[in-house]
């Protein structure tokens, strides 16, 4: 990359279909969308737009399908400032695609995607030099040895690994070791503290991160650091769609903590933005804006 950015990003870009249903289809039945539309997507490419409308240099790293929907992925990533010098193209493969289902009486989604195997990123594909200057580095884990190698790499160099990852594998462990901000869904945590997220809580940051939180949707987040439980509640806001919250959370929680904020008013600058990012239909449009979240926080 040609220059210095605050946010590193590496992990997998989506384009969203997305169909709004009045409620719940029974299995083997039909039902007519009240809603459709396609927008760019992915957990870490959305928290980067995030922080680059909030005002913080951001670049994606990651792999770029060589097909219309790749050229999308790049050309809206490019739009909103964010660096993509870092990409990795993969000539005769198709673009990661998800299908989301947002229940529009409740605003929960689901999401069901398919990815070509062909898309992963190996280790010693990137090169480590993308961290220099940065002051943070955001993974998905998707790729999982190569997001230990540079999570490894960023501890290494003082920069801060953030983890966004939902689902455990038999390297997990070794990523959260190369890891400093753990933050991760209920269902992820459960099986650290058998559904009790204090325990859970405490076994994250036994495994390497020094700051450990677990979003529970609705019932807030609870986070852990330096020997201390922090317990956030959720703010009130009408649902129309989770699909960004998680992404917009974390991006929220560093944005605080880099500008000097403390894990109580990153935790609560994170469920501010998570919860407005849930007011509005949609991925990056439901983004809320900084003196949005600034002023939910007051």
């Amino acid at each position: 990359m040609t220059a210095a950015v605050d946010v590193v990003g590496i992990g997998y870009n989506t384009e969203d279909h997305v169909w709004v249903m009045d409620g719940p289809t029974p299995a083997g039945g039909k039902a007519r969308a009240s809603g459709y539309f396609v927008q760019p997507g992915g957990q870490v490419p959305t928290a980067l737009v995030a922080l680059q409308r909030w005002g913080m240099s951001t670049a994606y790293i990651g792999p770029i399908g060589d097909d219309a929907g790749g050229a999308r992925q790049l050309a809206s990533l490019r739009a909103e400032g964010v660096v993509t010098d870092g990409c990795v193209r993969r000539p005769s493969v198709p673009s990661h695609l998800s299908f989301i289902t947002v229940d529009a009486s409740s605003g929960e989604r689901t999401i069901q995607w398919y990815r070509d195997n062909r898309l992963a990123l190996r280790p010693g594909e990137i090169a480590i030099d993308v961290l220099a200057g940065a002051r943070a580095l955001l993974l998905d884990g998707d790729d999982i040895e190569l997001a230990i190698e540079m999570g490894t790499a960023a501890r290494r160099a003082g920069v801060v690994v953030m983890l966004d990852v939902d689902r455990i594998r038999h390297r997990t462990p070794a990523l959260m070791a190369a890891s400093d901000i753990a933050i991760v869904p209920a269902e992820f945590a459960h099986p650290f503290g058998d559904g009790d997220p204090s325990a859970a809580l405490r076994a994250i940051c036994d495994g390497g991160p020094r700051i450990a939180v677990v979003t529970q949707g609705a019932r807030g987040a609870v986070a852990r650091a330096d020997g201390r439980e922090y317990r956030q509640p959720a703010f009130a806001v009408e649902a129309v769609d989770t699909t960004s919250a998680g992404d917009v959370f974390h991006a929220a929680f560093l944005y605080d903590f880099l500008h000097g904020g403390g894990i109580e008013s990153a935790l609560r600058f994170a469920a501010a933005a998570g919860a407005l990012a849930t007011a509005t239909m949609g991925g990056r449009d439901s983004i809320p804006a900084l003196d949005e979240v600034c002023e939910l926080t007051r």
